[in-house]
C-alpha cells in the first residue's frame, strides 16, 4: 500500500497520529494507494475534538477525494453522555429513518489510530457558526424559511416513540422527564467545589412548578444554533448527538429558544435565528402529536438552570485539568449572568406562556 501523510495540518495532529490513520483507513477501505491531503481540527466542541481530513483513494471502498470528519472519544466523559460506540449506533438508526444527520463510515477501536476510539463519518456542506447563522438569517424571508425548517426537522426526531429494543443503551426514565432532569442537578450540585444557593433553590422551584403534562420520546439533548448546519438557508445537519435520551420534546424546544443560547439576538426566541411562531408553524406540520406551547417558557427555564450547572462544571475543568482551554474558563466565568438570567425568567414567569 502506497502512504502518503504529508499535507497541511498533518504536523498538528497530536492524536490521531495521521500515519496510523492513513494506515489503518488505507487496510479498512480496502485501499492500495492513499494520500492524506488535508487535515485541520474544527472549531467548537466542548466535550469532543472533531478534525476534518481530505484523502485521494485510488481505489477500494472510496474513488478519488473524500472527506471524513474525525470525533475523537472525550479524556473525561460527563456522567449523561453517551460513549461514541452510542453514538455510532444512534446515528445508524437515523440515517435508516432519514434524520439529517452526517452518514457514518467507520469506528476505529481503542488503540488503533488513537488511545480512543475515533468515529469516522460524513463532511456535511454548510456552517454551523452562530454569527453566520444569525447573518444568513437576516432578511424576514430567510428568517421565516430558516427556522420554519428547524421546527420540520425537530418533529421528525420527536415522532420516534420509544419502543422496546431499539436503542437499548438509552434507557427510558423510571421517573417524569422533569424529575429526571432534577436528578442529574442534585448530583451536580453535590460534586461542585463551591456551594451554589441560587441554582439550589432554583431546582426547588423547578420541582415546585413542574408540568403535569409531559411526554416520551426521543430528543437531541443539546439542540441549538452550534450544532445545527445550514448551507444557506437548507438545513443538511443535526449534529453531536451524545447527550442523547427519552425525554419530552419540550426539553428540546425550551433548550433551542432559552436566551442563553440567542447569542445576543434576544428578539429572536428560536436560537436568535427566528420567531416562535415559524417554529411551531413548522413543528405542527410534521408532528404526529399535539404540543401544549404553553408550557415552554417552564422548560426554557429548566434550560436556563441546566446550562448554569454546566458552565460551573466547566469551569471547574479548567481547574482541574492539566491541558487548559480558553473556551472552558470563558464558560466558567458565564455562570453568574446565566444565573442572573434564571431571577429574571422566573420573575417574569405566570405558567401561562407569557415568560421571556
Amino acid at each position: 500500500m502506497n502512504v502518503i501523510t504529508s499535507g497541511p495540518g498533518a504536523y498538528d495532529l497530536p492524536s490521531p497520529d495521521p500515519l496510523r490513520l492513513t494506515q489503518w483507513l488505507g487496510k479498512t477501505t480496502e485501499s492500495k494507494f492513499i494520500k492524506l491531503i488535508d487535515i485541520k481540527k474544527l472549531d467548537g466542541g466542548a466535550l469532543h475534538e472533531n478534525w476534518i481530513c481530505r484523502y485521494l483513494f485510488g481505489d477500494g471502498l472510496f474513488k478519488g477525494e473524500q472527506e471524513f470528519v474525525l470525533r475523537m472519544a472525550p479524556l473525561n466523559k460527563l456522567p449523561q453522555s453517551l460513549t461514541l460506540n452510542q453514538e455510532y449506533e444512534l446515528l445508524q438508526f437515523l440515517n435508516e429513518r432519514d434524520i439529517s444527520v452526517p452518514r457514518v463510515f467507520f469506528l476505529a477501536p481503542p488503540s488503533t489510530i488513537s488511545d480512543n476510539e475515533v468515529l469516522l463519518m460524513q463532511a456535511l456542506k454548510g456552517t454551523t457558526s452562530p454569527m453566520e447563522l444569525l447573518k444568513n438569517a437576516h432578511t424576514s424571508e430567510s428568517e421565516n424559511t430558516m427556522t420554519r425548517l428547524l421546527g420540520q426537522h425537530l418533529a421528525r426526531i420527536h415522532n420516534i416513540e420509544f419502543k422496546a429494543g431499539i436503542l437499548k443503551f438509552l434507557k427510558k426514565p423510571k421517573v417524569s422527564p422533569v424529575q429526571q432532569n432534577l436528578v442529574l442537578f442534585e448530583k451536580i450540585l453535590d460534586t461542585v467545589v463551591s456551594p451554589l444557593p441560587l441554582l439550589e433553590w432554583a431546582v426547588r422551584w423547578l420541582n415546585k412548578n413542574e408540568p403535569t403534562e409531559q411526554d416520551i420520546r426521543l430528543s437531541h439533548g443539546d439542540l441549538r444554533v452550534g450544532n445545527i448546519m445550514f448551507n444557506n438557508t437548507s438545513l443538511t445537519g443535526i449534529l453531536d448527538w451524545e447527550f442523547a435520551s427519552w425525554s419530552d420534546p419540550l426539553e428540546d424546544i425550551g433548550w433551542l429558544c432559552a436566551r442563553c443560547w440567542r447569542y445576543g439576538n434576544d428578539n429572536k426566541r428560536v436560537g436568535g435565528i427566528g420567531e416562535l411562531n415559524d417554529f411551531i408553524n413548522g413543528y405542527d406540520e410534521i408532528s404526529k402529536r399535539t404540543t401544549n406551547w404553553s408550557k415552554l417558557p417552564y422548560w426554557e427555564i429548566l434550560a436556563t438552570v441546566k446550562w448554569a450547572l454546566i458552565a460551573h462544571q466547566q469551569g471547574q475543568r479548567h481547574l482541574r485539568d492539566r491541558k487548559k482551554r480558553l473556551e472552558l474558563l470563558l464558560t466558567g466565568q458565564k455562570a453568574d449572568e446565566i444565573e442572573h438570567d434564571i431571577l429574571t425568567q422566573i420573575k417574569k414567569f405566570d405558567g401561562t406562556g407569557h415568560a421571556r
